[in-house]
């Protein structure tokens, strides 16, 4: 990290994220990802990521760690079919061995398709566990880290938000686990499975005892309360409740207003550029003393640190305009003073945000939908879909489908991808129909209503699609095997297990009858 970060090896670095794991033979590895101040444009990319066997008349001692150290395989089909990432004893999983490409191109998914030159255009061969191979099978890497640490580095240029999502995704995806032995039927406790579950190698005990670091990221974040007027979570006993009534404590927000009321430099500031300048104490904002000067401001210092307020579904009206007006105002004093504009106070948060432009159009829901996108999987993605299109005041559904469908529907194509490697897949109307339907079946328990209804494209189901999925799925269950599974795990049902479960039950069968 210091030759990436100090180094400069790549540019001035603005942001990294990392964490180190352990493979189940105990050795460590890192995931890093790195943004940098200045992009690096498609024409660098051969300059900085290579994907072809060095010249050993240029580099011999790099076109040696090549071979050695990011070779993938050779395997699949007339090479080796014994290693784990072949499939049905012929097709390799990752993908190997690539296409020949003259120029490095941007593949559909966001990740570079790196060149890869021909033997025949004067490119470089090698020899590797008794094969001869070529640039299809090298895997990408960054020649001065491979230089420097002689190690398999493998290195990927990150050209779009679908790539950085995977990325930190995966770096943040935990620890795997597993657990096996043996019980009797009735002593199963799954709170002891769960710890028991989590194994430590020999390696990874000795990194933790020695308090190495595991894992950190930069530029640090301060997460910011978004909540409505006395509507703040407060914790109180019986015997604080009246003090906490009358003075309750103080978050972000509401620090934020009083910060605002007395500080000339807050004023000029918006809610999540407050951590910028400010620290927060857990009761109230305190000028930063240590930092960057501002130039051309006396005493004033500037962090790097992130302001991240928490986000709001769009059914949650009022807070979601609010959070809206936090992003456009400078320097309110109460939540009141938020929603002045034109010399007059709007009764609503959504009034205000239409007195001020924020709302003429569809503008603000691509934004929410831009931001879930890059954040959340699209199954998640469509849930948020159907709710917006649902309960909020949309313009325009149809082109908020059009624009989004790349991501309300990149599962569909991903399951594709993964059970057929062999086959260059792409979106097409058979991933954009299951996605209608998924939202379909949505808006109809939540609606009852058909896409037709919001403008959007009518969904082509099969005979055992006409009726929503999930209401099939109510519909469905297997009666008699539910009332034996019932029978059976009653008895084993703590006692306060058994008064909720009861309780449900009762409260359900009330509200069923008319």
């Amino acid at each position: 990290m210091d030759l990436i970060k100090l180094g400069e090896i790549f540019g001035p670095v603005r942001g990294n994220m990392y964490t180190i794991e352990w493979e189940k033979r105990g050795l460590p590895h890192a995931h890093i990802l790195i943004w940098l101040v200045n992009n690096i444009c498609s024409n660098d990319t051969d300059n900085v990521i290579s994907a072809e066997l060095p010249d050993p008349s240029v580099d011999r001692d790099l076109y040696n760690m090549i071979k050695v150290h990011m070779i993938h395989g050779p395997c699949g089909h007339g090479f080796r079919r014994d290693l784990p990432c072949v499939k049905d004893n012929r097709i390799c999983t990752k993908r190997y061995p690539r296409q020949f490409i003259s120029e490095t191109q941007t593949d559909t998914d966001g990740y570079p398709l790196y060149r890869r030159r021909r033997p025949e255009d004067g490119d470089t061969t090698a020899t590797v566990r008794n094969y001869e191979i070529d640039n299809r099978w090298v895997i990408p890497y960054s020649p001065i880290l491979i230089s420097t640490f002689d190690a398999h580095i493998n290195a990927e240029f990150c050209a779009s938000v679908h790539c950085i999502k995977y990325v930190c995704k995966y770096i943040n995806k935990g620890s795997d686990t597993a657990s096996f032995g043996l019980h009797n039927d009735n002593t199963r406790d799954e709170v002891l499975q769960s710890q028991v579950g989590r194994y430590i190698s020999s390696s990874e005990a000795f990194w933790r005892i020695f308090g190495f670091p595991i894992h950190d990221r930069h530029p640090p974040i301060q997460r910011l309360d978004i909540h409505l007027e006395n509507g703040q979570r407060v914790y109180y006993t019986p015997t604080t409740a009246q003090n906490i009534v009358q003075a309750p404590r103080q978050t972000t927000l509401t620090a934020f207003f009083r910060l605002c009321e007395s500080d000339d430099l807050a004023k000029t500031l918006i809610y999540s550029e407050i951590p910028s300048y400010y620290t927060w104490n857990k009761k109230r904002w305190i000028r930063r003393t240590i930092g960057r000067r501002v130039e051309g401001a006396e005493g004033i210092r500037w962090n790097d640190c992130l302001g991240r307020v928490y986000t709001v579904p769009p059914n949650q009206h009022e807070c979601f305009y609010l959070r809206i007006l936090l992003h456009e105002v400078q320097g309110p004093t109460s939540f009141e003073d938020l929603r002045k504009f034109g010399n007059r106070v709007w009764p609503t948060y959504r009034e205000a945000c239409m007195a001020r432009g924020l709302l003429e159009d569809d503008t603000r829901w691509e934004a929410t939908l831009a931001e879930i996108a890059a954040s959340y999987s699209a199954r998640r993605l469509r849930k948020i879909f159907g709710k917006i299109i649902h309960f909020c005041s949309v313009v325009n559904a149809l082109n908020l489908w059009l624009k989004f469908r790349n991501s309300l529907s990149e599962d569909f194509l991903h399951q594709a991808q993964v059970r057929l490697p062999e086959i260059q897949l792409d979106y097409c109307d058979e991933f954009y129909n299951r996605a209608l339907i998924d939202i379909e079946d949505r808006l109809i328990l939540i609606g009852g209503k058909y896409l037709q209804s919001y403008g959007l494209p009518q969904t082509e189901r099969t005979n055992n699609e006409q009726i929503s999925t999930l209401i099939l799925q109510e519909t469905s269950y297997d009666v008699d095997s539910l009332t034996s599974y019932i029978n059976e795990m009653m008895p084993k049902l703590l006692p306060e297990q058994l008064f909720a479960y009861h309780h449900r039950f009762q409260t359900c069968w009330w509200n069923f009858l008319p």
